[in-house]
């Protein structure tokens, strides 16, 4: 699909979807001056329960055989809810994309038909991506961290094969998708998870709804071993606040505790013997020119 010549409005968007630069039309169809776009979310004028979908397609964008077009429902207070046809181009530098929108849909595709993999945001993404939630949200949100021991702390992954170990990781982040708000959802390191998701899921369901998983798996609770944390986000709760209670959650979790306490590497005997023999040379350096100097 190709919408070039034909779109109304784009847009040039950062990794986090914010608006960096726009063209076209916006009040027509946003009901907001260009001017009073820049800086804000993309998310805030998709359909809610497109903005996973989205997070997804934004995502995977890097990719070598990324999708590049997808139909979307962008809403206004002047105009409600209407579908566009989306294309994706190249921006400005790798971290940012052009995002045209056409009201002419007839060629293209339902989000709901992306067959994309659960994208999973880096970890300083994810902490802006939660920010900014945080200052769009009228109530609060809730951010859970969780560990998945059969995982984090094992080499074969609670007793499972390579293929299957990887079929299980991957349900689990289709799982977490599935409850994370507007896709936003990060695995910092193996078996490790941190995802924003509304109140009305608790981070104990979502535990709950992992195990679940895990006995799919055939892999039985004591060996999933799942444990969690949950905060609350408030509306306008800024980086750093975010970025501390994350840190005091994830010091919570058993792994993160063996991470910090395991033993220092020690030097094998030829790295001993290579440190022993440069600083005999270099005493020997040292004593050659203070006898010169002599």
């Amino acid at each position: 699909m190709t919408m070039q010549g034909t779109w109304e409005i784009s847009f040039l968007v950062d990794r986090d979807a914010r608006i960096l630069e726009g063209r076209g039309a916006c009040s027509e169809h946003l009901g907001q001056s260009l001017q009073s776009l820049i800086g804000q979310s993309m998310m805030s004028f998709v359909a809610a329960d497109e903005r996973p979908h989205l997070r997804r397609f934004l995502g995977q964008l890097d990719r070598p055989r990324a999708k590049r077009a997808a139909l979307v429902s962008l809403q206004s207070a002047a105009n409600g809810l209407r579908s566009y046809a989306m294309e994706a181009q190249a921006g400005r530098s790798a971290d940012d994309n052009w995002l045209l929108f056409s009201r002419d849909i007839a060629s293209g595709e339902g989000l709901d038909d992306l067959d994309l993999p659960v994208v999973m945001a880096g970890e300083g993404q994810f902490l802006r991506l939660v920010e900014m939630a945080a200052a769009q949200a009228q109530d609060s949100l809730d951010l859970t961290t969780i560990e998945i021991g059969g995982l984090s702390r094992s080499k074969n992954s609670a007793g499972l094969g390579i293929d299957e170990a990887a079929a299980f990781e991957r349900s689990v982040g289709e799982a977490l998708a599935g409850n994370a708000f507007e896709g936003i959802l990060s695995n910092p390191s193996r078996g490790f998870y941190n995802l924003l998701h509304e109140p009305t899921t608790s981070g104990n369901s979502i535990a709950e709804n992992l195990t679940h998983v895990a006995s799919q798996h055939g892999i039985a609770p004591a060996e999933a071993g799942i444990s969690h944390a949950t905060m609350s986000v408030a509306p306008n709760t800024d980086l750093s606040a975010i970025r501390d209670s994350l840190g005091v959650m994830q010091k919570r979790m058993p792994g993160y505790r063996d991470r910090e306490t395991s033993p220092r590497r020690k030097l094998g005997e030829g790295q001993i013997a290579a440190t022993l023999g440069i600083a005999a040379f270099l005493l020997g350096m040292v004593a050659i020119a203070v006898w010169m100097m002599m």
